[in-house]
């Protein structure tokens, strides 16, 4: 068992619990998506003015999951 250090198992357990539940509802919800989007076009490179038809196989794939993140944030 993972204990926490000021906690018991069940305290634990309670808490792993709640955390996946809030997890489950941000994943459906706009707001994960949107903060997911903000995120992104920090970490993530922009390929506005690059030729798609050009890109390496990464760079399609990144296109690609901006894409999926932006039309699920609007």
């Amino acid at each position: 068992m993972i204990l926490l250090g000021a906690g018991n198992s069940e305290d634990v357990i309670l808490i792993v619990l709640l955390l996946s539940l809030l997890l489950a509802f941000l994943i459906k919800s706009k707001l994960f998506f949107k903060v997911l989007a903000k995120i992104n076009k920090i970490i993530l490179p922009t390929m506005l003015h690059k030729d798609l038809n050009r890109l390496k196989m990464f760079e399609k794939v990144v296109v690609a999951y901006r894409y999926w993140v932006t039309k699920n944030s609007l």
